[in-house]
Parts: structure tokens; sequence; C-alpha cells
């Protein structure tokens, strides 16, 4: 037998490979051809004798053993090839039913005119019979009516159009009935017509509104003109599974948000004009709402904002899709739960949850949000977030994102992809919970990777990769201070922290981890105050391997941002080990501080630097203020900053190393101010560093022990000096090649004041292989009587020798008749009024 398929059959086979081999290969069989018309609509093939089979159905119903009619009309769908009876006189239907009424019989073919409705009865459909709708007929189940339409694999129940065109009639709609209708084996097909759909939110094939129930199973809803079904938001749908929605023009179907849960996964809404299941997002889900979105082999295509309130959850399927409209979002509050984990549980198979822009567009919708929603943690795992971050509001959150977590909301961000922001991949605003970040790809986002708060940082992971977007960076809003109720690390991530405007105020204990990079803005700062710690080691613990920590500008410009202040926090936590502090020492502030630096120690405070490169400041390297202890500060290069390596006060001069370097800098000193002295209970050593100490005004007064280191250069402004006192001790011995040097500023005899002992009978005061140079001036001298370079006055007692002593506006050295002066094999010459004194 030969059998040529016509053009319309040929259209059908490319269609039901949409829906499946099996489909394909049932309806097909012995040449035996599907449900097709002419141009007037009426039946042309009629179905040959070709035997059954014994397939299983989806439903686990074996093909071929409900007896279908030998000889008539075949209807494909799914796995099931139904049979019609064959030539019959079809009675037509026009009146509302309002009694129980069963159709099917000697002939199972009625013609539907008109509206038909269903009231105070229920309408039973057998297996086996065929609906027949004229133009703009359609079914309507009223409030109180009923439909029972339950057909097998073999002998399904059909409601089609007289003609075969989309559209043809109205389809049928369940007004408000909360009745237990029933659907199984059917085929809807042809409808979704029709100026008026009742109270339908959109024309369908079928329609379930109001407070509706309905159980549709193993049916082929399709060649709708407009949607498959459409569902209310009120609606009850105890069973949608194993549906195959195809071929409709608009779509699968068209939900609200409340009733998006109904559609069964395991149905397929392939093989429409456009494969989406519409999402209305309008009436919300509220209490007492806990269900699932299927993963669907269509999109849900979702319009407005669907908002999970009031404790509701949601879940997401694995392997679902989610496709957001122009400013369509997603919003968890009141807490509420959104679950979206992409991986199967029982397999552990990986299958990602899609949330994106129905174009391809950033900003093109607003993004996930979460807010007020603290009482367990929505979950994001496996997810691909992309091309969000738009709109005009965003709530709560601090900035448009792809997924925003603010408002005091906790949230789960695991193994994620989120990409294609119009802001950024991810917002982190007040108070927020983070329970894991872990393992996630941000990329690809406009504004940045993430935005966060200054006390949120802590939340994001090194196990992800924050890199390829248009700004590489992490963008830090020094908002809310780390409190004193906060223990806190920042990983070191791929991309730099980026702290914009103002200072990061620290009162608990922050720790920045190896290899991290902290860029900030101009005029911002961080600043550890009240007991606050930073813990900055750029030092692998395990293995040793050096992996410095960055302090640096978001320009390149000396002095584009404070730098690190320690004021009262006098806590052995504070540590820089390993860093880079870069581009600091600007502003307008610089809150107790002397002065402007890269890293300034004031008010109390305690630090330890260490292997340190202090470099680029606008100003000083470094500031170490009144009272401060720096339990170390050895190995730093401190170089190329504005005003000079750094600034200190008299009495904290001796935490400087030798085994740093300090050169380099636009002025090659440390400043020493005379401010506090050197007190009794000191006994202190100035170490010989490669570049002079600067006493700018007023003379340093020692009460305590100073010594200096062979090597060191003392450098005085005009009418400083150097005065022990009131038993204050001055040990500098140097060595014959090196020197211990004290000298002026500028190279004129009188230029400062000199060296005064007063009323310090020590024998550990010493001068020996020291230069003490263009001194002799100043317009005090305390208790001596003469301008000199060296004065032992009221008193007091001096050893010095191998010393050379030069260039004084006054004497070499003068001793008062109270003093005790042992000098030998020193070179005292060039001095304005002789070698010495005694008065």
């Amino acid at each position: 037998m030969t059998c040529e398929p016509t053009d319309a059959e040929m259209k059908r086979r490319r269609l039901l490979k949409t829906i499946g081999a099996g489909a394909l290969a049932s309806g097909l069989a012995g040449c035996s051809s599907v449900s097709t018309g002419n141009e007037d609509g009426n039946e042309t093939s009629k179905a040959t004798a070709s035997p059954t089979s014994s397939k299983t159905t989806a439903d686990g119903t074996t093909a071929g053993t409900d007896a279908p009619p030998s000889d008539g009309k075949r209807v494909a769908f799914g796995d099931c090839t139904g049979v019609l009876p064959g030539e019959c006189s079809p009675q037509t239907l026009t009146d509302d039913i309002t009694e129980d009424t069963t159709l099917g019989g000697d002939c199972n073919r009625y013609v539907v005119e008109g509206t038909v409705g269903v009231t105070d009865a229920t309408l039973t459909v057998t297996a086996g019979t065929e609906l027949v709708f004229e133009q703009n007929a359609g079914l309507k189940i009223a409030a109180d009516g009923t439909l029972v339409a339950e057909g097998t694999c073999q002998r399904p129940v059909v409601f089609t159009g007289r003609q075969r065109t989309r559209g043809f009639w109205r389809g049928i709609y369940f007004e408000d009935s909360d009745n237990p209708n029933a659907m199984a084996y059917c085929v809807v097909e042809y409808a979704g017509g029709g100026d008026e759909f009742w109270q339908a939110d959109d024309n369908a094939n079928l329609a379930v509104g109001g407070s509706s129930r309905l159980a549709a199973s193993n049916c082929a809803v399709r060649e709708s003109a407009a949607w498959g079904f459409t569902f209310g938001p009120e609606v009850n749908v105890d069973d949608f599974s194993k549906n195959i929605v195809t071929a409709n023009a608009a779509g699968a179907g068209f939900v609200r948000d409340a009733s998006a849960h109904h559609v069964d996964g395991s149905g397929t809404y392939a093989g429409n004009d456009d494969d989406i299941v519409h999402v209305w997002g309008r009436d919300g889900l509220g209490a007492g709402f806990d269900a699932t979105w299927d993963a669907l082999d269509a999109r849900y295509r979702v319009a407005k904002l669907v908002e999970l309130r009031k404790d509701a959850h949601l879940t997401i399927a694995p392997g679902a899709t989610l496709s957001f409209e122009q400013e369509a979002g997603l919003k968890v509050s009141e807490s509420s739960q959104l679950t979206a984990a992409g991986i199967d549980p029982n397999t552990e198979e990986s299958k990602p949850i899609t949330f994106t822009g129905e174009q391809k567009t950033r900003g093109f919708w607003r993004g996930l949000y979460f807010e007020t929603s603290d009482r367990v943690p929505s979950v994001l795992e496996n997810c691909v977030v992309e091309y969000g971050g738009g709109g005009d509001e965003y709530w709560t959150a601090d900035a448009h994102a792809n997924v925003a977590v603010g408002g005091g909301a906790r949230a789960r961000v695991t193994h994620s992809t989120l990409r294609e922001s119009g802001g950024y991949g991810f917002n982190f605003a007040e108070e927020v919970t983070i329970d894991s970040f872990v393992n996630n790809t941000v990329t690809r986002n406009a504004t940045g990777a993430g935005h966060v708060r200054d006390d949120r940082a802590q939340f994001l992971s090194d196990t992800g990769t924050y890199t390829g977007n248009d700004v590489d960076r992490v963008y830090v809003w020094q908002r809310d201070d780390i409190g004193t109720d906060l223990d806190v690390t920042w990983d070191a991530i791929d991309v730099p922290y980026f702290v914009d405007t103002g200072a990061i105020e620290t009162y608990g204990n922050l720790t920045i981890d190896p290899g991290t990079t902290v860029e900030f803005g101009q005029d911002a700062g961080l600043k550890l105050l009240d007991g606050g710690t930073l813990t900055a080691v750029g030092i692998v613990p395990d293995t040793e391997e050096s992996k410095p920590i960055t302090f640096t500008g978001g320009q390149k410009t000396r002095g584009y941002w404070r730098g690190i202040y320690f004021q009262q926090t006098d806590r052995t936590e504070n540590q820089l080990r390993n860093c880079v502090v870069e581009y600091g020492g600007g502003g307008d502030e610089y809150w107790s501080a002397d002065t402007k630096a890269n890293v300034a120690v004031s008010n109390g405070s305690r630090a330890r630097i260490d292997g340190c490169t202090i470099r680029e400041s606008g100003a000083w390297g470094f500031d170490f203020s009144d009272d401060v202890s720096v339990d170390s500060f050895t190995r730093n290069t401190v170089t190329a900053n504005a005003e000079g390596a750094g600034h200190v006060r008299d009495d904290t001069a001796h935490f400087l190393s030798d085994t740093g370097t300090y050169t380099g800098n636009d002025e090659d000193r440390v400043y020493v101010w005379q401010r506090d002295d050197i007190r009794e209970s000191m006994a202190v050593t100035w170490d010989a560093i490669d570049v002079p100490y600067f006493i700018d005004t007023g003379p340093v007064s020692v009460y305590g022990a100073l010594t200096i280191e062979p090597g060191a250069t003392l450098e005085f402004g005009q009418d400083s000096g150097l005065r022990m006192y009131d038993g204050g001790i001055l040990s500098a011995v140097g060595t014959g090649d090196e020197p211990i040097t004290f000298t002026g500023e500028q190279k004129t005899r009188g230029y400062w004041r000199g060296i005064y002992f007063d009323d310090t009978n020590r024998t550990e005061n010493e001068l020996r292989y020291c230069v003490v140079e263009y001194g002799g001036g100043g317009n005090e001298f305390w208790n001596a009587k003469e301008h000199a370079n060296v004065a032992v006055t009221n008193g007091s007692r001096l050893s010095i020798r191998h010393s050379t002593v030069r260039n004084s506006a006054g004497y070499g050295y003068e001793v008062t008749q109270d003093s005790t002066l042992t000098a030998s094999a020193n070179s005292v010459v060039d001095n304005a009024l002789g070698a010495s004194v005694n008065t």
C-alpha cells in the first residue's frame, strides 16, 4: 500500500516531533492518519484497521486494552493514539445544562452551538466522545456546576472546533466551580477565540477562574489562538500532570503568581509559538503559602512584581527558568522565604535555576530582593541571575543589583553566577545576615561585582570570583561602622574592596586576609578607635607564603585618601605585617593624629608594623603621636612620601628601627616634634636609621635616659636643641667608622642651640666619637652663661672623647664651675669664640 502524506500531515509530523517520538510513531503507524480536516472543516481521514498495540503510556496504563472502535477517526496525543467513532449523526447542544447529564452513546459526537453553561448539574462526558464547537461557541462551568470528562489513552474525550483553525471557538471556562471537576485523556484544541472570555485573565483553550477546582491529567491542550490554559489567583488545581500543552499562539499558559505552582513539571509545554508560561505578578504569595514552581520545558515569563510576604515559602525546582519582563522582579519580604537550589536532591545532578530577563539587556528587570525576612535563610544555590539591576525603585536595598539583601533579611547564596546586571551583581544592606556566599561567579556587571555596607563586607568569600565586571571592585559603603560586637574578616577576594567616601570606623575586630586589596576613594579612610582592632598580616599562616595586603587609593595620587588611623585602641591585636600602604595622607581632617600620614598611631593606641612598605603619602609615611606604643617597627620601607618618612613626638622616636629604610622621600628625614619630653621613667634608644632625626623647634628635654646608636644623625631646626635635665642621661657612643652627628638643618654657625646638660650629675652622660656642629645659637641657654655647641652646667657631669666640636657661633663647649667635664682626644675647631670656656 502506498500512502503519501498530505501537507497537513507533514505539518503535524513536525509538531509531534516536539512532543515525543512515541506520539509520532503511534499516530502514523500503518499510515493511519491523525485528525485533520479539509477546507470546510469536515473530517476526511478514517482509521484503517491496523492492529492495536499494547504500549505502556506515561501514566502506567497499557495502550490497546480499552478495545477502541475497529473503525473510526484516530487522534494522536502524547504516547497515545485514540480512536473516535466512525460516521454517525451527531446531536446538537444549544441549551444550558441544568440537570445531571451524560454525553456518549450510540453516536459519541456532539455539535455545540453558542455558549453552553453547566449550572446546578454535573456534565459527564464519557470516553471516546467528541464535542465539536461552532464558531465562538464555548462551554462554561458555573459556580455550582461540575464537568467530568475522563477518557482513556485509546478512547479520549475531544473538545475541538468545527474548523481546525486557532481561535475558532472560545474554550472551556470554569467560572467559580469549587466542585470535583475532572479531565483525563482529553484533547482541547482550536479554541482561545471570541471577543469576551467571561472573567478569565485572557483567552485560552482551558480557563480556570474564581475559586474553581480542577484535576486534569494526560490531556492535550493545543492550537489555541491565545493560551493553552489560564489559572486565576484562587483556583485549586488538584492535578495537572502529564499534560501536553503545545502549538498555542501566545504560549502554553497564563497564570497568576498565586497559581503558578499548579503547573506540573511532568507535562510538556514546548512547541508553542512562544514556549512560555506567563506569570502575572498581581496577587502576591501570602500567609500559609508553601509550594513549588516546577521545572518546565518552557520558561516562566514573569510580569510585574511577584512578592512573597507573611511567612510565605516559595521553592523553585532544579532546572527551572524564570524570565522577567521589563521592570518586573521577585521580592521576598515579611519573614517569607525563597528556596532555589539547582541540585537534584535525589541524584545530586547539577540542574541550574535561571533568573533572567526577557531581553538580554543589562538592567532589563529589577532583580531578586530580600527584605525583612530573617526567620530562616532564603537559598540561592547553583543559580544564574542575569540582566537584572534595573527599575526606578529598589525598596530597602542600597543599590540596584541582580540580588539584593536588605532590611535585616537573611540569605544563603552559593555556587551561583550573578552577571550582566545594570548595577551591581549583589547588594548587602543594613543588618542583613548572609549565612554563606561561597563559590559564586560575579562577572560582567555594569557598576561592579557588589555593593556592601562596611559592617557586611565580611560575608564575601575568597572561594568565589568577582572579576570581569566593567569596574572590578566591591563597593564598601561607609555607613554603619564595624561595631563592638563584631569580630569579622575580609577575605582576599580577587578584586579590591573599594571604600568610596568617609572613614570606616572600627570599634570591633577587623581582620584582613593575606593577599587582600582595599582601595579608598577621595578623602576616605580606615579608623580604629575605642578599642577597635585591625589585624592585617600578609603572610599565609600555614605555609608562611608572602601575600602582601595592599591599602591604596582609587587614584594613584599622593594624598588621595586619608590613611589608616589608630585612636584610643591599646590592643595587641593591632598589626600591619607585610602590607603596602600608599597614596594616603590626605583629607581635611586627621582626627587625633599630629599630622597627616599613611599610617597614624595616636591617643594612647598600640600597634605593630613590620615588613611593610609605606609610600606615596601626600604628607608623612607614618605618624606616632601621644602616649602610643609601637611594639615593633622592623624591616619597613618608607619611601616616596611628600614631607618625609615619618612624624614622631620626642617620646616616640625610639620606636623606629634601623632594620628598615627611610630614604627616597621628598625630604629624607624623620620629623621629631618637641612636645612631651623623654620622661624620668623612660630609658630609650634612637636607632641609627638611614635618614636624620629632624628636631624642628624648641629643645627636646630628657629627664630619663636617651641612648643614641652609632651612625645616627640628629638634625636640628633653628633655635631647637637637646637638653638633659634633672638627672636626665645622654649616652651617645659612636665608633670611628660610625660617628654620631648632631648638626643644624642649615650649615650655618649658631643655627641651633646645642646640647645642654643641666642639673644631671650622672656618669652615664657621654659623647664619644661624635660630631657636634653649627650650634651655639638661640636666645635662651638655660643655666649656661655663654653660647656653645656643648654646655655642662648646674652641677652636671659629662665625658667627651674622640669627638669633633666645630662651627659654633660661640664656644666649642662651656663648663660651669660646679660641673665636671672630662675631655680627651677631641677636635674642637672653627668655633667663633674659641674652643672652650669655664664659667
